[in-house]
């Protein structure tokens, strides 16, 4: 999926993507390279990458489920004639744009939560569970198709360099300075959060390759946000289950991360485990957040899945702990136990806002609105508006690539709940077809809840509370650790 050079030893990378995957392996662990063998370039392997190949009949079925654009995201201006400026879109979706940006720059807005993925074909070292490729697992297959199609990704050969080039291109060309009114020409754009992914390890330290649904090496993160440092952020991933977790937590920092992420769900970690002791005071000690999945999972769930690791009471865990941590998607889908009361089956939810409104985590627990547009999702969008006591600790996020997936998000009911009116769902429907990312902007920009509440543009800045780089660290691209 993504953009990428991703050489492997320190030399010339190699000709070919066929010669890459020779010497690298499709499934390779950037973990067992040197730091001086992890030196890819993404702008060096977007050039050199062969020709995307044509929409097949599965990824056409996929495409209509997944993305079914008929625009490119520097298409919505074109400014080939400076003098003479042409506007692709509409008046109506103009002023929308305007209406979005009325109180919030292009260049202010962060994304706290956008995935990197892909297959490991270009030496990216980014894995895919097997099952998402094979024939033999339709459904799994089916929900892989879908899901890259979403991201524009039509084949699984050179899908690592398809990915990334198409998200690089929805940043870069972001809002037309144009529509707002601006002097000058371009597009104006803020930063994007991307996310590495960790391995499901067993508690005894062992990778767990058949568990692991999905893997973004932290250097594969490092290497965009070392690159693109105008728009890519780096969030690194460590599992507190490997023996060198520790040691990779300093590696990370070393690289400016202060974020790392984990889906408990999928990784098989509990939160809540005491032998996560040592790995919260080393997060503590550099300053670092944890964003959590919180919630049920459905997507990435082909090796390993456990809802009841999801569980926003299992966040007490890091928090009593002293770390911050951002609730990913504020537990707005499923059900879980209230293991404060009795294990009564209640809505994951209202364990988060529990959380939220205890006076002991006020400085500690925070909430991304990533997904919280998504069809399963709306309700708990509306009450979430009405929860303005919490509007200072929440943060955007798109959770990209699953705002741009058709089946997902549903304008036409948020129209019918009232968060939008029916002028503004035909306008954001148009955004979408140039950009998906714009387009998830401008749902939880104009959403409105019962009594006109909205999301304070602090909402989509950098948090004051959760900086998103390390202040005194540079992307040096420090060693990997070896696990």
């Amino acid at each position: 999926m993504a953009s990428n050079d991703l050489g492997v030893s320190g030399g010339a990378p190699p000709s070919s993507s066929e010669e890459l995957r020779e010497e690298t392996g499709t499934t390779t662990d950037a973990r067992a390279r040197t730091a001086g063998d992890y030196t890819w370039s993404v702008r060096e392997r977007r050039l050199t990458a062969p020709p995307q190949r044509g929409w097949g009949l599965l990824s056409l079925i996929a495409k209509k489920a997944g993305g079914s654009f008929s625009q490119e995201p520097e298409d919505m201006v074109d400014y080939s004639t400076p003098d003479r400026v042409q506007c692709n879109l509409s008046a109506e979706c103009q002023a929308v744009v305007r209406e979005v940006f009325a109180d919030l720059a292009p260049t202010e807005v962060v994304d706290y939560h956008v995935h990197i993925v892909g297959h490991g074909d270009s030496g990216s070292g980014c894995h895919l569970h097997s099952t998402t490729k094979s024939w033999l697992h339709p459904v799994k297959r089916l929900k892989s198709a879908i899901f890259m199609a979403a991201a524009q990704v039509p084949d699984m050969d050179n899908g690592d360099v398809q990915y990334i080039s198409r998200l690089l291109r929805l940043v870069e060309y972001y809002v037309p300075a144009h529509v707002l009114n601006e002097a000058n020409t371009g597009y104006l754009h803020g930063k994007i959060c991307l996310l590495a992914f960790d391995a499901y390890y067993e508690k005894d330290g062992r990778k767990n390759m058949d568990r692991t649904t999905l893997y973004v090496p932290n250097e594969y993160a490092y290497q965009c946000a070392k690159e693109f440092p105008d728009m890519c952020v780096a969030v690194g991933s460590v599992n507190p289950y490997r023996t060198d977790a520790i040691q990779e937590l300093e590696n990370c920092a070393a690289n400016g991360v202060t974020i790392i992420k984990w889906l408990p769900n999928s990784m098989g970690i509990n939160p809540k485990d005491e032998e996560c002791t040592p790995f919260y005071e080393k997060l503590k000690e550099l300053n670092m957040a944890l964003l959590i999945h919180v919630g049920d999972e459905h997507t990435v769930n082909a090796g390993f899945i456990d809802d009841s690791l999801g569980n926003p009471l299992l966040l007490r865990g890091p928090l009593d702990h002293g770390v911050k941590v951002i609730a990913a998607h504020c537990a707005s889908e499923g059900k879980c136990r209230d293991i404060d009361n009795q294990n009564q089956v209640v809505e994951c939810f209202d364990m988060f806002l529990r959380l939220m409104r205890e006076d002991r985590y006020k400085d500690l627990l925070f909430g991304d609105i990533s997904a919280i547009t998504a069809f399963k999702r709306v309700g708990y969008l509306i009450r979430l508006l009405e929860a303005t006591d919490i509007h200072d600790r929440l943060m955007y996020g798109s959770d990209y690539p699953v705002p741009a997936i058709n089946l997902v998000v549903s304008t036409k009911k948020m129209a019918r709940y009232g968060l939008i009116t029916q002028a503004q769902r035909a306008a954001i429907n148009e955004l979408y077809d140039f950009n998906p990312l714009v387009f998830d902007l401008a749902c939880k920009r104009l959403a409105r809840g019962p009594n006109g509440e909205s999301f304070p543009p602090a909402v989509f800045k950098a948090h004051p509370k959760l900086p998103i780089q390390q202040p005194t660290a540079s992307p040096s691209m420090a060693g990997p650790t070896n696990s």
